[in-house]
């Protein structure tokens, strides 16, 4: 007769099986709708693939899908024809439907002719001219005002353009809309008091919750560059301008630094600049007393400087080290941007580099950058310039993140035009042109692939400023 412990055995070894094949067995239904990036129509015969698997969906005619996964966290893949394959990653079951927006392909990586189906005007009130807008969560908040600011008003837009409410301004006269890197935007008017906008969904009216002045607001959030998390990152630079650190803040107040930048060769240079002129300074003084005073021998040390033809020239004063320091030694060019939720960057113009790191500050790829050297590449410019002079695109020294779809952009200027370049993170090389048809633009802003600025489209129009949009 068997013992009840052989029994046991082949029971329990049964059951943790049952329970394996359970627990394997359980999956996960995700759903969403996919749209195009331009039209927000949905796309139908999207396939999406779980990385990793041969398990995958095709989307219907609305655009909608149903996709099993078995296990969570998961990635996806969504490619269709003419559009740029999506990469999206699933870290938990969603509560809504997930929304995904597909980018039309380009086909051509040279430069892009904007033609009058890219561009758009965004506000139509041609009686109100735009002081100023920001980009409030997926809306377009805009500060309109008539003729010489004789009547303000707020006006709250879809991305599309579509009015959502028109408020009046808290306080006359506007001066600007400033945003904050909690995304907060606030109203400024010309007595330097700050209200902070708020949409009141319930009853679809901007309100203004808090009131503060300008400067206190300022130096309360103008230190930070953008908050992820509980932390609040930030940049400072030294002050000779040659240097910057980074770091953040958390929710206990405790400040951190995890990286710093100098730029040393410059530094360097600037000091030899302070020595040559120190010696220069005392050379002079001393000729000049030598010239005052010839019968009185000169016991000071020889100066290394030949000084017999120096006359009474000018000492080089302490504004004319500032005036050198300011034309000749730029302040580090380095700024950190957020990427995602989890990643951000450093792009390093200086030293030519661009570093991905993690929310630690941990550096975990580089990519090297050379487009803000580079000239027009106009052999007939190059060749004639000696007589003729041609100007050539230069390189604002700025950058620009469309915060929806990751994208980088800089821009170059040539007379008052404005060509917006699309970084390529992976290569750091310059990969698609856009021209902005009006010169001039002013607050160029990047957002869900479509460009936004200010512009004035004729002398015509009396000083009036539009919002322009361009379809990146």
């Amino acid at each position: 007769m068997a013992s009840p412990c052989c029994i046991r055995i082949p029971v329990v070894l049964a059951f943790l099986i049952m329970v394996g094949i359970s627990a394997l067995a359980q999956t996960y239904v995700v759903q969403g709708v996919i749209k195009d990036n331009n039209s927000l129509e949905p796309v139908s015969n999207v396939n999406i693939i779980v990385n990793g698997t041969n398990d995958g969906v095709f989307s219907d005619r609305d655009g909608r899908f149903s996709l099993t996964l078995k296990r969570i966290p998961s990635s996806i893949t969504l490619s269709c024809v003419g559009y740029e394959p999506l990469y999206f990653e699933i870290d938990n079951i969603p509560e809504k439907p997930l929304e995904l927006i597909l980018r039309q392909s380009a086909y051509t990586l040279q430069e892009i002719d904007i033609n009058a189906t890219r561009y758009s005007y965004v506000y139509k009130d041609r009686e109100y001219s735009i002081q100023d807008y920001e980009i409030m969560d997926d809306r377009l908040l805009l500060l309109v005002f008539r003729y010489q600011l004789k009547y303000s008003e707020l006006v709250l837009l879809t991305m599309n353009g579509d009015t959502i409410t028109i408020s009046p301004v808290p306080e006359q006269k506007p001066k600007c809309l400033f945003k904050d890197f909690l995304g907060n935007i606030h109203y400024i008017s010309t007595k330097g008091s700050s209200f902070q906008c708020y949409y009141n969904e319930l009853v679809k009216k901007i309100e203004f919750p808090f009131t503060s002045t300008y400067d206190s607001l300022l130096r309360t959030v103008k230190p930070f560059l953008f908050s992820t998390g509980n932390r609040f990152y930030f940049q400072e630079f030294t002050p000779d301008g040659m240097g910057t650190n980074y770091g953040y803040y958390d929710t206990a107040h405790h400040k951190k630094y995890f990286q710093v930048k100098q730029d040393e060769k410059a530094r360097k240079s600037f000091a030899d600049d302070v020595r040559f002129y120190n010696r220069w300074n005392d050379a002079l003084l001393a000729n000049q007393e030598s010239i005052s005073s010839p019968d009185v021998p000169d016991n000071k040390s020889q100066s290394t400087l030949n000084t017999s033809h120096l006359g009474m020239l000018p000492l080089v004063s302490g504004t004319d080290l500032q005036a050198n320091k300011t034309f000749n030694y730029h302040r580090i060019n380095a700024p950190l941007i957020k990427l995602g939720d989890d990643e951000m960057a450093v792009f390093n113009f200086t030293e030519g580099i661009i570093e991905f790191m993690s929310l630690e500050g941990k550096v975990y790829r580089t990519v090297p950058i050379t487009f803000q050297k580079e000239k027009d590449g106009n052999l007939l410019a190059g060749l004639l310039g000696v007589f003729v002079p041609f100007s050539e695109w230069e390189w604002s020294g700025k950058i620009y993140i469309d915060g929806y779809f990751r994208d980088v952009y800089t821009t170059f200027i040539k007379q008052g035009m404005v060509q917006i370049r699309k970084i390529d993170l992976e290569t750091g090389k310059l990969v698609r042109t856009f021209n902005v048809p009006f010169s001039f633009p002013e607050k160029i802003e990047i957002y869900q692939g479509n460009s936004y600025f200010l512009i004035k489209e004729s002398a015509e129009d009396f000083g009036k400023w539009r919002l322009g949009k361009l379809k990146m």
